[in-house]
């Protein structure tokens, strides 16, 4: 997920602990925060394979991930989105 914040990029979290550091672009009052989340490749995968080949977007020399053997995992913003602070 690429985080923004009052339209400067924060940073991407792609892994845990889903952190980025956003104390350099907060300013005192209301602030505009913005999360892009992206599918897993797996549910891209699968997804691409019930797709024709012409209109597939991944590909791989290797297919893993086919739907009669893995099941679509939940993927977006899961839980909740805090802002921590050091104070």
């Amino acid at each position: 997920a690429e985080v923004k914040v009052n339209g400067v990029s924060c940073g991407v979290a792609w892994t845990s602990p889903y952190r980025v550091e956003i104390s350099n672009v907060l300013k005192p009052g209301k602030n505009k925060v913005e999360i892009a989340v992206s599918n897993t490749w797996i549910n891209r995968f699968i997804g691409d394979s019930l797709l024709p080949e012409k209109q597939r977007i991944t590909y791989t020399y290797n297919p893993i991930y086919r739907l009669d053997d893995k099941k679509i995992t939940t993927s977006g913003l899961i839980g909740p989105v805090r802002i921590l602070s050091d104070k």
